[in-house]
Formats: structure tokens, C-alpha cells, sequence
């Protein structure tokens, strides 16, 4: 599906769609209604990726943004000394390129599908055109890079932890809140393994299995080879105000 001349797409004197409401979160597609929505599909151009393949690499230049459309994709860092940090993954309903979506820059990390990744690429011009033509699209857009920014600054927070236990704690609980469920029950984290979690807080395997094994004793969480669900969001809570120990 190619990119579409924005005249042809859209009349400037038609009523537009109500503003999506606030607090849509982090999923821009899903805060449109039908008519922005067939206009962003219709002006983006559909990809597919196979596994490990990038939708962007560190240090390239930036051109619009990738919206996930089915599969994983992993936001990864080169470290010092060769070291790859991973800082998130996203899922179906997210979008990659973030934070300049516009202007000349380079990009500060890399996105790798995990498995095969359908996307929707908005390039620069594109997205331009969108938010001139679609104002619940340019609002969605807002409040999407609102998320995405709160997530790299609890990354921040996360990797300036004294302990790995400390590290990975707070890094479970905005996981739970970033899953958008009920927080009275058990909160299903999806897709996620400790060497994953590893390259995310900067730690060994080692050490995280011995901490989420501490943390399964407990009955705070129970933890299986892909998967991992907290049973107790506010006992895990608990530990970052008491502190864990490494």
C-alpha cells in the first residue's frame, strides 16, 4: 500500500473526527476513528521484516516513524566496549523513531524485529502532511511520545539504581503499569526472558535468576521460560520502598 497525493485523501472542508480523548496512551492507531485511520494507512507504506532484521539502525538517519502493526520489536543500544543494552521492546499498536520524529538528526538506538514484524513507515513528509491534515492524529502522536518519553526516563531511573535487585524491582513495576491492566490481580508481563531483562538493567543472568527466584519464593511473581507474571503488584511496590538486597 503506497503513499497517497494528500489532496486526494482528504478534503480540508469536511468535518473532521472529535479529538481522540486524553489518556488514549500509548497506541496512536487506536486512539483514530475510521476516516484518520484509513488516511494514515493509506498514506504510509506497509513492510515486513524477518526476524532480527532493523527497522532502523543506530546512528543512521532518521526518517519519520515505523507503527507496529503485528509482531515484537526490541530498542537496543551499542554499550561501551561493544556491550548491547536493550531498552524496551514494543508490541503491536506502538511506533519506533521516537524521540525526533521530524528535523535532521541520527538515530541514538537501533529497532530489531523480533520474529516477523508487520509495520506501517510514516516518513517525515508524511507525517507532516498528517498532522496538518488530522488533528486526532497529531494529538494521538502527542500523547504517544509522552509514553515513550516516560518510559526512557524510567529507564534512566532504573539503570541509576545502586543494586541490580533495586534495578530490576523498579523496572518490573512499570512494566506491570505499562500493561494497561487491572491492578487488583495478576498482571501478565507477555513475552519477556531474563537474559532480556538482563540487558535491560545491565546485569548479569546470573543475578537476575536470583533475584526473581527470591522474588517467586515469595509468591510476589511466578516466572516460566518466556513468560512472567507478578501476582502482587503492591508487595512489589513494597521492595522499592524498603529496598531489596542484591
Amino acid at each position: 500500500m503506497g503513499r497517497s497525493d494528500a489532496h486526494e485523501v482528504a478534503d480540508p472542508a469536511e468535518p473532521r473526527a472529535e479529538l481522540p480523548r486524553p489518556g488514549t496512551g500509548r497506541y496512536v492507531l487506536k486512539a483514530l476513528d475510521k476516516p484518520d485511520l484509513e488516511l494514515v494507512m493509506r498514506t504510509g507504506r506497509l513492510a515486513t521484516y524477518q526476524n532480527r532484521e532493523y527497522l532502523l539502525r543506530e546512528g543512521e538517519p532518521a526518517n519519520g516513524i515505523h507503527i507496529i502493526l503485528n509482531g515484537i520489536v526490541e530498542s537496543t543500544h551499542a554499550g561501551t566496549q561493544g556491550r548491547e543494552l536493550m531498552l524496551s521492546t514494543w508490541e503491536a499498536g506502538d511506533f519506533v523513531g521516537a524521540p525526533y520524529i521530524l528535523g535532521d538528526h541520527r538515530h541514538s538506538w537501533s529497532a530489531r524485529a523480533l520474529g516477523r514484524v508487520e509495520a506501517l513507515h510514516l516518513d517525515q513528509d508524511a507525517v507532516r502532511r498528517l498532522i496538518a491534515q488530522s488533528p486526532p492524529f497529531a494529538v494521538a502522536l502527542i500523547e504517544c511520545l509522552g509514553f515513550k518519553g516516560e518510559t526512557y526516563s524510567m529507564l534512566a531511573q532504573t539503570l541509576a539504581g545502586q543494586k541490580a535487585a533495586e534495578r530490576l524491582v523498579l523496572l518490573l513495576v512499570k512494566l506491570c503499569e505499562n500493561a494497561a491492566q487491572d491492578e487488583s490481580g495478576p498482571i501478565s508481563l507477555g513475552r519477556i526472558t531474563q537474559a532480556n531483562l538482563a540487558r535491560m538493567i545491565g546485569a548479569t543472568r546470573q543475578s537476575i535468576s536470583l533475584i526473581l527466584s527470591r522474588l517467586q519464593d515469595d509468591g510476589i511473581i511466578w516466572t516460566g521460560p518466556t513468560k512472567m507474571v507478578v501476582n502482587d503488584l503492591a508487595a512489589l511496590r513494597k521492595q522499592v520502598a524498603v529496598g531489596v538486597d542484591q
